[in-house]
């Protein structure tokens, strides 16, 4: 086989997801609807299921046994709590108008922009990494596809060459599915079919590659532990240590759990893409299910790697579950499972990107756009063509960093070290948005103090040590301490061994993070917005039902500036049909003069959903 082949065959499967992602939103355009089925929905959400899993959880298997499943368990802990935490976090969103993380943290207090923009540069911080994890992913399986599959042939690319030409596909299909409506509320319904597809096609490859290993290469599970017996070196790997392995199994049980809510490709999947709430009833059990099955053959995969290259030392085992058919000839597993690797890592792409994108553009670049604008009246009449333009751009941008992040970065680390980066990342975002849906005495100066304490020991405990380990700064400051205090030593902060080097930063990020938010809470007041705020989300269930009936609007507006506001960021006839709809709803005629303060109420909650609830409140 040739190396155009496996192009051939490559464009080939990213086509069929355009194509996939193309008939479906031409279906729902005459009025069929795909996503309104918890099949699709549940599917989806295996999105979380990255290269990570289908490459790095092999790897993290190989050298520390059943730990790789703190990362699952922590999600299956989730889905159990889907009901009653996710279903809230929807009921909120779907009143309110918000559609990112950005936007439901800085809602929560009193939709303050400063927070908006904070939580929107943290999260791509955190994630970029992550992004460049999956590219990563996809240039050195076609690397290691080609050299087996085509070994005659002369690979004249670079895996950057390879990462920039798949990065500049994924692009193409995220700007022509991801950015079609400046409402980010208006469902991605051909997206998120394709996401579905996806997450078939690597539980499927995952498991063809399983069930060769398992019943082709060795006689059964039994087979493969017998023959580890044998090895005396691998004995260590099936057991704990001490004490420190069950607080490294916590931390990183609690971290993943956290994920499940706050990597931004879920809460755009579980909350801004969900159709119906009763689609969580089947999530909540199908979506473990799939993370069971996903991850039947990991060990076995894993051990196997170390049996068969035992004598190889020099083979990735990121890479095991596309070298072991490759090198055992069976070049069309090889294929399919380069194939099944190339899901996993798109999916993730496309849903974070478009994540992140909305966040920059909603948060950062819009209300800078607004600001500028003395008089609403008078705004550009290509205003939605310019929000548009504004998240492209957005997405290219992050691309571009994670490219740059693959090319100077990433070669230094493995799969699940990088992925691991993200996850503690994001979990700074915990105590502001799971503290704000419960408790109502907490305060925006809490909020930001605790994410910028938080995000900093991260940055210290994580990044840092690994522009260390890359060679971007002196090693001495992770093995001495900076200025050689031994206290201060970012694996080891405080004289705090024995953990895992994401544990460990883990573990101090969020003690900083929680002191702060709390004690920075209890001493500070909160203004009446954030006192309405608090109200709505921590009573939502009691509110949800009534939240266009009341209104904390105490201005005056016409009703003949609000359509023309609304006008210019969705249309003429989407904003005719909303306002005529909820005129009638609330018994409200639509005539030039004041207008209700419920409808300005309302005109923001529309808004929020399109440039965000920070940027509408401006």
């Amino acid at each position: 086989m040739t190396v155009s082949i496996i192009v051939i065959i490559s464009l080939v499967y990213l086509c069929l997801l355009f194509g996939i992602a193309y008939i479906v939103e031409l279906k729902s355009k005459q009025g069929k609807n795909y996503i309104n089925n918890p099949w699709i929905y549940a599917l989806s959400l295996a999105v979380y299921c990255t290269a990570w899993t289908f490459y790095g959880s092999v790897g993290l298997a190989s050298q520390s046994g059943l730990y790789f499943l703190t990362i699952y368990l922590g999600p299956t802990i989730g889905a159990a709590l889907f009901g009653s935490l996710l279903i809230k976090v929807m009921r909120i969103s779907k009143t309110q108008g918000l559609t990112t993380l950005a936007d439901f943290i800085s809602t929560r207090y009193g939709k303050y922009m400063p927070l908006a923009v904070l939580v929107s540069i943290l999260c791509v911080i955190a994630i970029i990494p992550y992004i460049s994890l999956q590219i990563k992913a996809i240039s050195s399986s076609f690397t290691v596809l080609v050299s087996h599959m085509a070994p005659k042939s002369v690979l004249s690319t670079s895996n950057f060459t390879i990462s920039c030409i798949v990065t500049v596909i994924l692009a193409s299909f995220i700007m022509l599915f991801g950015t079609r409506s400046v409402d980010v509320s208006e469902k991605h319904e051909g997206l998120v079919v394709a996401i579905a597809f996806e997450s078939i096609v690597k539980l499927l490859a995952l498991s063809l590659v399983g069930g060769f290993v398992v019943y082709y290469l060795f006689d059964g599970f039994g087979d493969i532990f017998q023959k580890l017996e044998q090895r005396t070196d691998l004995i260590n790997v099936f057991s704990f240590h001490g004490q420190h392995d069950y607080l490294n199994w916590f931390c990183m049980i609690l971290m993943s759990t956290f994920a499940i809510f706050l990597l931004p490709r879920q809460f755009q999947i579980s909350v801004v893409e969900n159709l119906k709430e009763e689609h969580i009833n089947k999530a909540m059990w199908l979506f473990p299910l799939y993370l069971l099955l996903i991850n039947v053959f990991v060990l076995p995969i894993a051990m196997a790697g170390r049996i068969i290259f035992a004598n190889q030392p020099g083979i990735s085992s990121d890479l095991y579950v596309l070298t072991i058919p490759l090198e055992s000839h069976a070049n069309w597993l090889g294929l399919l499972t380069f194939i099944g690797g190339l899901s996993a890592a798109s999916g993730m792409i496309i849903v974070e990107t478009i994540a992140l994108s909305t966040m920059i553009s909603n948060n950062i670049v819009t209300p800078l756009f607004i600001s500028k604008k003395k008089d609403l009246k008078d705004f550009n009449k290509n205003l939605q063509f310019n929000i548009l333009k504004i998240r492209r751009y957005s997405i290219i941008l992050i691309l571009l960093m994670a490219l740059f992040h693959e090319l100077w970065v990433a070669e230094y680390f493995n799969l699940v070290s990088i992925g691991l980066v993200s996850f503690a990342g994001v979990s700074q975002l915990a105590p502001a948005l799971f503290g704000g849906i419960f408790w109502k005495e907490a305060t925006r100066q809490g909020a930001v103090a605790s994410l910028i304490a938080g995000f900093s020991v991260w940055l210290y405990t994580s990044i840092l040590p690994s522009l260390v380990h890359s060679g971007l700064m002196q090693q001495s400051i992770v093995s001495n301490g900076p200025w050689s205090i031994a206290l201060l030593k970012p694996e080891a902060l405080m004289g705090l061994t024995g953990l895992d080097p994401i544990a460990h930063s883990f573990f101090w990020s969020m003690l900083i993070n929680c002191i702060v938010y709390f004690g920075v809470s209890l001493v500070t007041e909160r203004s009446p917005q954030e006192t309405y705020q608090a109200e709505l989300f921590v009573d939502i269930f009691k509110h949800s039902g009534r939240i266009e009936k009341v209104s904390p609007w105490r201005g005056e507006a016409q009703q003949e500036d609000l359509s023309r506001l609304l006008r210019n960021f969705i249309g003429e006839v989407r904003t005719d049909k909303l306002l005529k709809s909820y005129a009638q709803r609330n018994r409200i005629i639509l005539q030039p003069g004041k207008a209700d303060p419920r409808m300005v109420s309302y005109v923001e909650r529309i808004l929020s959903s399109v440039i965000g609830a920070a940027s509408a409140r401006l």
